[in-house]
């Protein structure tokens, strides 16, 4: 038997999920009813009621089941204009009915040819009764004037009606929607008419709880688009309400908005303000349409309101905006490109681990490789002797074993007389020497086709960590890209007014803080055509009111000569400054120095100083060196992290060439907005930090310098660096020259030397390093002291 749901079981789902839906239609026509009876009754200026009819319209375009909405309709109309005044309109509706029922099909047909044909059918049948009485040109007029109500009508019903009654539960509507729902809701409330209970007119107690239900959830620009919306028809409704009301409901749903943050007590003051401030503006003529006691009891009925049915309510109250949770459009865009960049990262990770996996340890001369050796140096040479029988068939361990320990002789000796050769071979081999020449050339290709193939699998790890290396770089520029950035209005607008106080045109200002609250301006204005007007005029107003020091963020401005305008960009100022001064000397015969060295500005307030020592001397280790620092500036401009960077540098040295390039790299990474110093020291000799107070650091090194290893291990280092410190990085020719006190006696000298100019710090260490030389250089000798000092 089939497992499953019992036929039974199904037969009563199905009845109950039936009734469901019926329950469910006759609520929906239940309201349709209630809606449409006073749809019916709401009129304007006195005596016209087309409302109904455009009304109708809608409905049966909705759902053609809807047909009984008429009847509601109609008994609305006749409560208000009377059985004789009510006929023009019955007509009309009949007319529609059949022609929609049993001519026109509504699904193919567009509404603004429904809106109009409606229309015209309304002014047929009225022109038709005006005809048959005395008439005057104001009357067709306001036939004309009813047809274009009930166009506008049906647009609006159109957009009410399926956000009211549709199935799919929607979080939000768009803003048109609820403007569309709120104009339906005021023409109701017109055709409640003045129905008073205890003195209390239901009507303005209702269109003063629906304006404050719509600003408290959609804001103040709803608030205020309401407001109108009810005092507009309120007004149109009833030909003794001045338009005065129109501006009192406007500008309190506009305050009960703005206050909406406060709670529903701030929503409620905020429309309580709005009419007491009109209130005293018309010298108290308000109270006569809306009295303080509704107002009191439209505030007591939206405090009471439990907080679900707000929440429910929410969707017909606000507009389309809070859809995204405050994410604007800009969000989802970089969200868009963080995730793809991530993908990508993704793919270079796995493209990484392929070529890793590729990778196999290659040993010296396997077994597998020895023996295939030994088959060819016998079938070079043995396979035509005459002897072959006698050493391979009846002596076959010991000719291998010979031949054997001849490839190790080769091995360990460039020559090989014939002495020398193993027992075996001198007493039994007649090709002796043919012998001898053919295991050296066939070791030499093996040794050969050993290193080369140790190269591809040192390559492939390369690869591989190059890829890996890819891979973070991209990961980080997503992070960084999906960063959050805030933009602060308020600072915009004091800029703008100090600027314009002081008569300094700005075409648009934008300031923005990322998450560690670091602010960046950019400002827009007219080309100043180099006079620099930025700096000397901009920046001292701007950080004035800014209430820190600003400066540009790159020396040039961003020019748009279509528009004959510049921007520039102002960022904070580091709260540290940094500057570098050099003292070197080159090995004496020497004209190229085989220390290369760097310092630069990186991007987010670092600052890198860079020195590397090239094995050797000469134009050999100043090629080496000068290759290490070019990589590496461009690795950390285009924002790599120290580590990434250098193994980036590390890999390339191994793939640059078949002979080995080495060098050294000593390396500080500064961050100038917190004063924290990242040392990297790879194969380098100590460096030391000379503080404010005499005290001197020492940072030292014990690794090997790179490219010789594919694995390189880097240790980070980092200090807290203050006002004043001295940062002294040397080459090892300037340690080595004093052979019995290698480090002490540079550690006691600079603690000696007291001077804060970098320049004469570096010289004093150079001069003094001569002197143990007698001022020949016996190596490329180079110090860098980089002094740091804080910004007021």
């Amino acid at each position: 038997m089939r497992k499953g749901v019992p036929m039974e079981n199904k037969a009563i789902l199905h009845s109950i999920e039936k009734n469901i839906s019926t329950l469910l239609n006759y609520k929906n026509m239940i309201f349709l009813h209630f809606i449409g009876f006073f749809m019916g009754r709401a009129g304007i200026l006195d005596s016209l009621a087309p409302f109904g009819i455009g009304f109708y319209v809608a409905i049966i375009l909705f759902n053609k089941r809807y047909f009984s909405v008429a009847l509601a309709i109609m008994a609305g109309t006749i409560s208000t204009q009377g059985l004789m005044g009510s006929l023009q309109y019955g007509i009309s509706i009949v007319v529609i009915s059949i022609l929609y029922k049993y001519v026109l099909n509504l699904r193919k047909t567009k509404i603004i040819k429904i809106s109009i044909l409606s229309s015209i059918i309304y002014a047929m049948v009225a022109s038709t009764f005006l005809i048959l009485n005395k008439y005057y040109i104001y009357d067709q007029l306001m036939i004309l004037f009813e047809a274009l109500v009930i166009l506008a009508i049906v647009f609006i019903s159109s957009y009410a009606i399926p956000a009211t009654l549709q199935s799919i539960k929607r979080k939000r509507l768009a803003t048109e929607e609820v403007i569309c729902v709120a104009i339906i809701m005021a023409l109701v409330l017109s055709g409640i008419k003045d129905f008073n209970i205890a003195g209390l007119s239901i009507k303005n107690v209702l269109s003063i709880l629906i304006t404050v239900l719509f600003a408290y959830n959609g804001g103040a620009s709803i608030g205020a688009a309401v407001g109108i919306t009810i005092g507009l028809i309120g007004s149109m409704s009833n030909s003794g309400m001045p338009p005065v009301v129109i501006a009192i409901y406007g500008f309190s749903g506009l305050l009960a908005g703005i206050f909406r943050e406060l709670g529903r007590a701030g929503s409620a003051f905020g429309f309580l303000l709005g009419n007491t401030i009109l209130t005293f503006y018309i010298n108290g003529y308000y109270e006569i349409f809306i009295q303080l006691k509704e107002v009191l009891l439209s505030f007591i009925m939206f405090l009471i309101i439990p907080a679900g049915v707000i929440k429910n309510l929410q969707r017909y109250t606000s507009s389309l905006a809070p859809v995204h949770g405050g994410r604007g459009y800009g969000e989802v865009m970089k969200q868009r490109i963080h995730d793809k960049l991530w993908d990508f990262s993704d793919t270079f990770f796995e493209l990484s681990s392929t070529f890793e996996n590729m990778v196999q340890q290659v040993e010296a001369f396997d077994n597998q490789d020895l023996s295939r050796l030994i088959e060819r140096v016998a079938e070079g040479v043995c396979l035509e002797c005459g002897m072959r029988r006698s050493c391979w068939d009846k002596g076959f361990m010991t000719t291998y074993k010979s031949i054997e320990n001849l490839l190790l002789l080769i091995e360990t000796k460039e020559e090989i007389g014939l002495e020398e050769l193993p027992d075996h071979i001198k007493k039994r081999c007649v090709k002796a020497k043919a012998l001898v020449q053919k295991a050296a050339a066939l070791y030499e290709l093996s040794r050969i086709n050993l290193t080369w193939r140790k190269k591809l699998m040192e390559s492939r790890e390369l690869v591989g960590q190059q890829l890996k290396g890819v891979a973070q770089g991209i990961q980080q520029l997503a992070k960084e890209v999906n960063n959050n950035i805030y933009f602060d209005t308020r600072l915009e607008e004091a800029l703008y007014i100090a600027l314009d106080k002081v008569g300094l045109p700005a075409t648009n200002i934008m300031v923005t803080h990322d998450e560690s609250n670091f602010l960046e301006v950019t400002v827009e204005r007219k080309r100043c055509f180099k006079r620099e007007e930025c700096s000397s005029s901009y920046i001292p107003i701007m950080s004035e009111i800014i209430g820190a020091p600003m400066i540009k963020k790159t020396q040039s401005c961003n020019i748009d000569f279509d528009n004959n305008l510049c921007k520039f960009v102002l960022v904070e100022a580091n709260q540290y400054s940094a500057i570098t001064k050099v003292a070197q000397v080159t090995k004496e015969g020497n004209f190229l120095s085989g220390d290369t060295y760097s310092f630069i500005d990186l991007r987010d307030h670092q600052y890198m100083v860079a020195l590397s020592d090239g094995m050797g001397t000469g134009e050999k280790a100043h090629s080496q060196s000068t290759a290490t620092i070019s990589m590496l500036e461009k690795m950390m401009e285009a924002g790599f992290n120290q580590e990434m960077a250098i193994k980036t540098v590390n890999s390339m040295l191994i793939l640059k060439a078949s002979n080995e390039i080495f060098s050294t790299i000593d390396m500080v990474v500064l961050n100038l907005h917190n004063g924290m110093a990242n040392y990297v020291k790879i194969g380098c000799v100590s460096s030391y930090i000379k503080k404010r107070d005499g005290k001197v650091h020492t940072i030292p090194s014990s690794s090997l310098p790179i490219g010789i290893l594919s694995e390189i291990e880097i240790q980070e280092r980092q200090c807290q660096l203050s006002d004043g410190d001295l940062l002294i990085m040397i080459s090892d020719g300037i340690l080595e020259v004093n052979k019995e006190g290698r480090d002490e006696w540079l550690f006691d000298y600079i603690s000696s030397i007291h001077t804060l100019n970098p320049q004469e710090m570096a010289d004093k260490i150079l001069h003094r390093a001569l002197q143990f030389t007698n001022n020949i250089p016996e190596d490329d000798m180079t110090v860098l002291v980089t002094k740091v000092w804080r910004n007021i």
